[in-house]
């Protein structure tokens, strides 16, 4: 078998390879030889390259082992021409000026983004937190007594507004205290109004009206008294005064409202307002919230703030003019609570639209009562209380469990007294009650039998005035509800019997 040597690379082959060896390296480069005594001239010892290059920079690169090789790699079977031409394409230097520019400018834009979006985070955050600064309670011990409500459940919010009065006379009643039961699942809001001259047992031990709850006590106190009358834990604390409601309507240009009945009330200001389609500037909505010369005063007053306040908020959330979150901005400094600006933002939108929200509203069922000194106390009835919160915990209507009586409009009731105890002027003293209370009392007399009764009685025919029974001897603090059928005959709508029990 025949032996054949390996053949070696010829001289073209041998200078095309030198040539793309050195085209492939950047700069010109020449190896120095070495100095005397084993050292080279740059003090770098001898068997050591040394590499210069054109480019300074290039050249301490090299020094470090780096090499910047940028040609187009050279592919097999190649030509020399044909390699040539690729690379000294045009395409291919634009090609990486491209791709330099497009990581510049995808590494910039990315850096942007980013500057951007702290930015905005910074913003949002000062936005949230100057609008949380001014809402805070203060120094307000509110907190204390809030609980906290189950997850996903309905709660209880108390909101407070120290209204004042126009006159000095009327100044006593001049707090307003809204219970709101708010049910995010059932888009349903119910108020419950709470007379100022509400009598509560305060931490003192003492009996006091609502009102002066936190002089003993602060807000903590305030909240308290409210739960244990109605007998549920609040969750949320609001307060305001009239100051920061003409704030928060002038921020809103204005709520409208549709009046069932006429305002003039010289104790809540100068304004009278008309009954029909109203809009509310600042001093207007005070005046409406102050208001309660009605015929039903604690029941109508309940159901005019009730109005007021859905409506108002129904227009700081609808969108129109600023955004709810600018709307709670402007008015943080108007109102104190424990509800963060991102929290009310959140209700806002799970409630909206208002206008679709089912609203109810009633108040603690009771009577004003004159006390000594000609100081108004208002009554609660319990039973009628203890009633009415159990139809609003279960989610309906206030009066949809046996009825509230603090809704029934007196001022369409007819009434006839007859006097059953033998005391004389009985019946006349107890029908100028009931006509101070609103009712129509069309005839006063003695009962026709000459029977002493020993308990009074309030008698109705028609079932659809059991309730308005139920209200008179709430009125009376005395009584009990009879269905006459045809036993009694009587034309009005009830018929009041006084017994022996009535104390006039």
């Amino acid at each position: 078998m025949a032996m054949h040597s390996k053949k070696g690379l010829s001289a073209s082959q041998t200078r095309r390879t030198s040539r793309r060896v050195n085209d492939s390296v950047i700069g010109s480069h020449v190896a120095r030889p070495a100095g005397r005594r084993g050292r080279r001239e740059d003090d770098s010892p001898v068997g050591t390259t040394r590499v210069d290059f054109s480019d300074s920079r290039r050249s301490r690169r090299a020094t470090r082992g780096m090499v910047e090789q940028v040609d187009v790699q050279a592919t097999s079977g190649e030509s020399d021409a044909d390699y040539a031409r690729r690379r000294g394409r045009r395409g291919y230097v634009e090609e990486i000026q491209v791709r330099s520019r497009r990581r510049r400018i995808a590494v910039l834009t990315v850096a942007a983004l980013a500057v951007v979006a702290v930015a905005v985070f910074a913003g949002v955050s000062a936005f949230f937190a100057l609008s949380d600064s001014q809402l805070s309670l203060g120094d307000s011990n509110a907190t204390e007594a809030l609980v906290a409500p189950a997850e996903g459940e309905p709660y209880f919010a108390l909101c407070t507004a120290h209204l004042g009065s126009a006159t000095p006379a009327g100044a006593a009643e001049g707090d307003a205290y809204l219970a709101v039961r708010i049910d995010e699942a059932a888009h349903t809001l119910t108020f419950i109004s709470v007379p100022a001259t509400v009598s509560v047992e305060l931490s003192d031990g003492a009996r006091h009206p609502l009102s002066e709850a936190t002089s003993v006590g602060g807000d903590a106190e305030l909240i308290r008294a409210v739960a244990s009358l109605l007998g549920v834990d609040i969750a949320h604390f609001a307060a305001t005064d009239a100051a920061g409601i003409e704030r928060l309507v002038d921020i809103v240009g204005g709520v409208a409202v549709e009046l069932d009945q006429e305002v003039d009330d010289p104790r809540a200001g100068i304004q009278v307002l008309q009954a029909g389609p109203v809009t509310l500037d600042g001093p207007s909505a005070v005046t409406l919230l102050r208001a309660s010369n009605y015929a039903d005063s604690y029941a109508t007053q309940a159901k005019m703030r009730a109005l007021f306040t859905v409506n108002l908020a129904e227009r700081a959330s609808s969108g129109e003019g600023l955004s709810f979150p600018t709307v709670v901005a402007d008015g943080a400094s108007a109102v104190s609570t424990d509800w963060s600006s991102g929290q009310i933002i959140a209700l806002g939108e799970v409630l909206r639209p208002l206008s679709e929200v089912t609203v109810y509203a009633a108040v603690v069922p009771g009577r004003a009562v004159e006390g000594e000194g000609g100081a108004r106390t208002y009554e609660v009835s319990d039973d009628e209380l203890a009633t009415m919160m159990e139809a609003v915990r279960a989610g309906n209507a206030p009066e949809s469990a046996a009825g509230n009586v603090a809704n029934v409009d007196r001022s369409l009731l007819t009434v006839e007294v007859r006097n059953g105890s033998g005391i004389q002027g009985a019946a006349a003293r107890c029908g100028e009650l009931l006509e101070s209370d609103g009712y129509q009392v069309e005839a006063v007399g003695n009962v026709d039998d000459g029977t002493a009764y020993p308990e009074t009685m309030v008698i109705y025919k028609d079932a659809a005035f059991e309730i308005a029974a139920k209200a008179v001897v709430s009125d009376l603090s005395a009584g009990r509800v009879v269905n006459g059928g045809d036993f009694y005959q009587f034309d009005t709508d009830l018929l009041v019997i006084i017994g022996q029990d009535w104390i006039g």
